[in-house]
């Protein structure tokens, strides 16, 4: 086996949470990973595919999978284990802030003279900070670090000081903090790619499957994801990939696209071996109505018969979803209006009306698209406990509108746990009306080891304290799970069975708060531990939504016999072993297997 110049390693949001009293609560109820946040960011894929392709051998380790899947997995000596010139880490968003630090930590134990790498928003804008810790030695900066990495790697083979590597903040051989600019913001995203093919020659190279897995149930449920671009001509106040954050923090002055006929091929290629949901990461209409027209005559011309999911960030006109259902038989649309209050949805800064957002809805249904999903949040500018509560009845409206159509779908999450930094809100709390409580890395890092998710919230307006949030949320989710099952979007069953799932973990959280807030230090750390047994069991509460969530797929999701021959026969620049390749498609149609006996045998539950 050839050395590895890059291992690229993704570790929970907290270390080890297996032996930390935390309740996470609704955090990541609206994302495929659990509330440890174990799916690693697609730019580990880009970056790993560009590495291979300029001849640097890169493999991806998801340490939280791992963790997951493997309670008794001895970290340190897996990473002891590992032995390439340099580690790469990602702080993308803060959840990480705890657990990405501590990995790096455990690396620098093993490998005190491999180099560490950081990449990712929260590393940009953290830069300063960041590189002050003794377990960081390069901070990859901006969006669009490929090029960097890949020079910055030569540098390391060569030993030699990245003195011209653009996008990078370093430590010198004296130990000196350097910061290079954010020169490199390409203007489009040609050169990458999300080539899943890469993925499965890397895991028969390095024979590791968890390890390359993007979140827990994958293997299960395989959504395929395809980047449209890198950044955004939108404001929204508390995102940190705005607009606003982009320029201001990573030199990034407009939004740089993919080729049409690029992506259209990408989705195409996924098809191939994926027969599973393909999610476009961005929203197609944001470089103009000839590219959106020239990517559905190309996607058109793939014959897609995966579902697509589209997410928009303003509701399409009528005319759109025509040709939409013309490209793609099979497409669900993405619609985060936030709330269903104007001025608080203007005051965040998503401009359109309910109006706007209504017929575009009738237009999906009457053309085709097979879900619509509607995401609102709580924690915005100018909205109050009641104005959250309030969803329910805009939901049961909505619903009405629509006849109870099963297609329509809506969510509620609070915006948490963190605010974006270097979001509009983040920057100008005051402006808002928002109080900052953790604003430096350190202070997040410490949050995330609080015993309830109440204390992870980095922010409450003068509309909302905390605690008010909290309960709001909790209340919320009761509400809106009647209003489901009174339309028929979710069985009397289930309704059941959340709301007294999200009763059971409001009462655990208000029980991890009286615990913390004793003054028996003793007595607190001895009772904590007990409540962490039972603590699993609420992480995703209020509301199992992630089923809900969850697009249609095959059974047979996993093109077996296509990935078989690929890694075969059209594998020329990788060695595989015949017996390792077969026992990993074995393994996969065991899972695929079991999948296709949950749905066909009665539930025992």
């Amino acid at each position: 086996m050839r050395h590895i110049d890059l291992v690229l390693l993704h570790a929970p949001s907290v270390y080890d949470f297996r032996e930390t009293s935390i309740m996470f609560g609704p955090i990541s109820d609206l994302v495929p990973s659990t509330p440890i946040f174990e799916m690693y960011p697609i730019g580990f894929v880009a970056l790993s595919e560009y590495l291979e392709r300029c001849g640097f051998s890169v493999r991806i380790v998801n340490i939280a999978v791992m963790m997951i899947k493997d309670p008794n997995l001895n970290v340190e000596k897996l990473i002891a284990s590992l032995n390439p010139r340099a580690f790469g880490i990602d702080l993308h968003w803060l959840p990480h802030a705890h657990g990405s630090l501590e990995i790096a930590g455990i690396v620098k134990k093993y490998h005190p003279d491999t180099p560490v790498i950081f990449g990712g928003y929260s590393s940009t804008y953290y830069e300063k900070e960041l590189i002050t810790y003794p377990q960081v030695d390069y901070v990859l900066k901006g969006d669009s670090t490929e090029l960097p990495l890949k020079e910055l790697l030569e540098c390391i083979k060569k030993d030699t000081e990245p003195s011209s590597v653009p996008n990078i903040t370093w430590k010198n051989k004296k130990g000196e903090i350097q910061s290079n600019p954010i020169s490199y913001v390409p203007d489009n995203i040609d050169g990458i790619s999300l080539d899943c093919t890469h993925i499965m020659r890397s895991v028969i190279r390095h024979q590791d499957l968890m390890g390359h897995v993007p979140f827990e149930n994958w293997l299960d449920y395989p959504i395929t994801p395809v980047l449209s671009c890198r950044g955004c001509k939108y404001c929204c106040a508390t995102c940190g990939g705005s607009a606003y954050g982009g320029k201001k923090y990573l030199n990034r002055r407009k939004p740089a696209f993919r080729d049409p006929q690029m992506l259209a091929e990408d989705i195409g290629k996924a098809q191939q071996y994926l027969k599973s949901p393909v999610f476009i990461f961005g929203d197609i209409r944001q470089a103009g109505d000839d590219y959106a027209d020239k990517f559905l005559d190309e996607l058109r011309k793939k014959r897609i018969t995966s579902p697509v999911v589209f997410e928009f960030f303003t509701p399409p006109p009528k005319e759109f979803y025509e040709k939409l259902h013309w490209a793609v038989p099979h497409y669900n649309i993405e619609i985060s209006p936030e709330s269903h209050d104007e001025e608080i949805r203007f005051a965040f800064g998503r401009p359109f009306s309910n109006e706007d957002m209504e017929s575009s809805i009738k237009y999906a249904l009457e053309n085709g698209c097979e879900r619509v999903d509607l995401f609102f949040m709580s924690g915005l500018p100018k909205q109050t406990p009641h104005s959250v509560l309030e969803t329910e009845d805009y939901a049961d409206y909505l619903l009405d509108k629509f006849n109870s159509d099963q297609r329509v779908h809506l969510f509620v999450s609070p915006l948490g746990p963190f605010l974006d930094p270097g979001s509009l809100v983040f920057e100008n709390p005051e402006n808002f009306g928002y109080k900052i409580i953790h604003k430096t890395l350190e202070e997040h890092r410490q949050a995330l080891t609080q015993p309830s998710w109440k204390h992870l919230l980095n922010y409450e307006t003068e509309w909302m304290s905390r605690e008010e949030h909290v309960e709001c949320i909790y209340d919320t989710a009761l509400a809106l799970n009647r209003i489901k099952a009174k339309h028929g979007v979710i069985s009397d069953e289930v309704m059941i069975k959340e709301e007294a799932q999200v009763i059971e973990a409001r009462k655990f959280m208000h029980e991890i708060e009286r615990v913390a807030a004793s003054p028996d230090e003793a007595y607190r750390n001895t009772k904590l531990e007990e409540l962490r047994l039972e603590a699993n069991k609420h992480a995703n509460a209020p509301g199992s939504q992630i089923k809900e969530l969850e697009w249609r797929t095959n059974i047979f999701s996993i093109n077996v016999p296509r990935v078989l021959h690929t890694l075969l026969f059209e594998n020329t620049n990788s060695r595989v072993s015949v017996f390792s390749l077969l026992g990993l498609m074995l393994k996969i149609s065991l899972i695929q297997g079991g999948r296709l006996l949950r749905q066909v045998l009665p539930s025992r539950s």
